[in-house]
């Protein structure tokens, strides 16, 4: 029999928001926390695990470390780590028998029973994250912060890393963007988000992205993109905001936003409070909008 999918968030630190989000993934799901001494007290939180983050380096990562230029506005040290979790996961999927984990940041909690939700998209694809549709050509933003990943996505992307940063040999599909930013002296640049996004436009991987509306039990569903913007299946202007976040209406224990062409309400599998959002993480949790 196959070993239930855990949820996976990698985090450094005690903060609240991230407290917050393992209490709230822990919920429904089994969740493993990839994190360091500072946060091993989540373990003592009924359905999580600890894991040190210093047990899950490889030989590969401290090759990729060599090679890795830092073509983001970002500090090299944080665009590294990013990079990095994609490595710690593989290797906690090697320690432990996984044969997939279901991905999530920290300030991102899935709202539903994993093997309820899995099983759909696992009728097509292996592997599902988010890819952001944007009007900027150079945007290529693919996102794990909920994702279902697989040892085939790890492995494409460690590839993916080495061609860019080591061989060159793919070093051409980031060359155009880095060059924009550095001519429109354009915040941002090259993270892993660029290569998520390459990975499914260059069919590296097939990737089921998160954003498409899915059925359960005849409701329609989808995965969350950022709870700040109005990002979803049909580009940047999908859902309706109230504010400075989505519009969400909350019945029960489900939560659901509102297409802004159709008026159609979609129940939220996921949400994810990035930036500014977090503080919110638990007063939506409980009520609906912050």
């Amino acid at each position: 029999m196959e070993t239930p999918v855990p949820i996976v968030v990698l985090h450094i630190g005690i903060q609240p928001y991230f407290t917050s989000c393992v209490l709230l993934n822990a919920r429904y799901n089994h969740v493993i926390v990839i994190g360091d001494d500072n946060n091993k007290q989540v373990a003592d939180i009924s359905n999580v695990e600890h894991c040190n983050i210093h047990t899950l380096n490889s030989n590969e990562l401290v090759e990729f470390q060599k090679c890795f230029s830092n073509y983001s506005t970002n500090s090299a040290s944080y665009e590294f780590l990013c990079f990095a979790r994609v490595f710690y996961m593989k290797r906690l999927m090697e320690l432990k028998g996984l044969n997939a984990i279901f991905h999530v940041d920290s300030d991102c909690i899935m709202l539903e029973r994993l093997d309820k939700v899995l099983p759909l998209i696992r009728k097509t694809h292996s592997i599902a994250y988010s890819l952001e549709q944007s009007n900027n050509p150079f945007g290529m933003v693919g996102c794990i912060h909920n994702g279902l990943l697989t040892m085939e996505f790890c492995n494409k992307f460690i590839q993916l890393c080495f061609d860019i940063y080591l061989t060159k040999t793919k070093f051409h599909l980031i060359e155009p963007k880095v060059r924009w930013h550095r001519e429109n002296n354009a915040g941002g640049g090259i993270c892993d988000m660029t290569l998520y996004y390459l990975l499914s436009s260059e069919k590296l991987i097939d990737v089921f992205d998160l954003n498409q509306v899915i059925d359960i039990d005849g409701t329609p569903c989808t995965f969350d993109h950022n709870i700040n913007i109005a990002v979803g299946y049909d580009g940047t202007e999908t859902y309706k905001m109230k504010g400075n976040m989505k519009n969400i209406e909350k019945e029960g224990d489900h939560f659901y936003i509102t297409d802004a062409k159709t008026n159609r309400r979609i129940r939220a599998l996921t949400f994810h409070f990035q930036g500014g959002a977090k503080q919110h993480m638990l007063r939506v949790y409980k009520n609906g909008n912050a």
